[in-house]
């Protein structure tokens, strides 16, 4: 591992993340970490007042805060936008690894491949039958690509990922390792006494700046293609079916499943472990929570919580009734009884 730039006076810094600096700028700083964590030669971050305290305690050379502090002892880095600036701070700071570099004497490539001469290819990587691989881009160790699929320009694809045949990836696409694109969906016609797969004789088309985390599953359309929109973030450990559409600029998180044939619009965001049923359209802008399970289309712009996902307030109005349950259900005994007492023949005799 080369390391990065080790490292930067403060004031340099500074200068870098166009930060207002308040204090002493001759300080050498190596890295960023969190309040309890920096060392001497580190910047830590202010993200929230409730950790304000935490700060005199801190053994940081140094304070990133949005706005200035009156009465703090260390020097602070003024910044407009704290998430542009951490970001700035750590890719700075990041390991600084030894790139692959053109095509490894043990990749297999068919001769009706087309690589680009400034791609990488990885050891134990296959390369099938007139692919096309676009410049820049880095097909990690032990890949495999199938027949006639195409990736574009500066794409970077980890370890062991898998994409089957007709299968098109965009440029500035990051897919990391473990990652399956275009295996065959999961439908099958109970026929003749058994389940019998339906062929996929379609794709999967993933746009423009897409990033795929670990360990996913995107399956293959049954006709046409699976769709990930641009700019599109998908989490590890999610599975999208086939002839799922996703907009552009989705953030789907971790476990989430999208059954066969959903279409999700721009900007919907999924929480852990929620779902969609299969034929659902959920409209741009819609937040579905965490475990939310969204069954029938809805309008852009919903914000869904539950199972079956409903209005996120009306959710919170159900959750603070079902905790009252069983001190409801003493109550409706009690009244039960009483109703039974009051309505017993004795009481219901009329006076002489």
């Amino acid at each position: 591992m080369n390391h990065p730039e080790s490292k930067l006076l403060l004031s340099d810094l500074a200068g870098r993340l166009n930060a207002q600096l308040i204090g002493d700028g001759s300080l050498s700083i190596s890295g960023v970490n969190t309040i309890q964590d920096a060392g001497p030669d580190e910047v830590c971050f202010l993200s929230s007042a409730k950790h304000l305290g935490k700060l005199s305690t801190s053994r940081a050379a140094a304070v990133m805060v949005e706005k200035a502090l009156s009465d703090c002892m260390m020097p602070q880095l003024v910044v407009g936008n704290m998430n542009k600036s951490l970001i700035a701070v750590l890719n700075l700071f990041a390991p600084k690894l030894i790139p692959q570099q053109g095509i490894h004497p043990r990749a297999v490539i068919e001769p009706t491949a087309v690589i680009d001469p400034t791609a990488s290819i990885g050891p134990g990587a296959y390369i099938g039958h007139s692919v096309k691989i676009g410049p820049g881009t880095t097909i990690g160790p032990n890949c495999s690509i199938g027949e006639n699929s195409i990736i574009g320009a500066n794409s970077r694809l980890d370890a062991n990922v898998t994409v089957y045949h007709n299968c098109k990836i965009g440029n500035s696409c990051v897919i990391k390792s473990n990652t399956t694109i275009g295996s065959v969906g999961f439908g099958y016609s109970f026929i003749d006494g058994r389940h019998q797969l339906i062929p996929h004789n379609g794709g999967v088309i993933i746009e423009d700046g897409v990033d795929i985390g670990s360990n996913t599953c995107i399956d293959r359309a049954k006709f046409g293609n699976t769709v990930i929109g641009a700019g599109s973030k998908i989490d590890n450990l999610v599975q999208i079916a086939h002839n799922v559409t996703l907009g552009r600029a989705c953030l789907i998180t971790g476990q989430v499943g999208i059954a066969g044939s959903a279409r999700l619009g721009d900007g919907v965001v999924m929480g852990g472990r929620s779902g969609v049923s299969d034929n659902v359209t959920v409209g741009s802008g819609t937040i579905a929570g965490a475990q939310a399970v969204i069954v029938s289309d809805c309008e852009p712009g919903q914000k869904l919580w539950g199972v079956p996902a409903i209005d996120w307030r009306l959710q919170m109005r159900c959750m603070n009734v079902f905790k009252d349950l069983p001190d409801m259900a003493k109550e409706l005994k009690k009244l039960s009884k009483r109703v039974e007492q009051l309505e017993s023949p004795k009481n219901n005799q009329v006076g002489m």
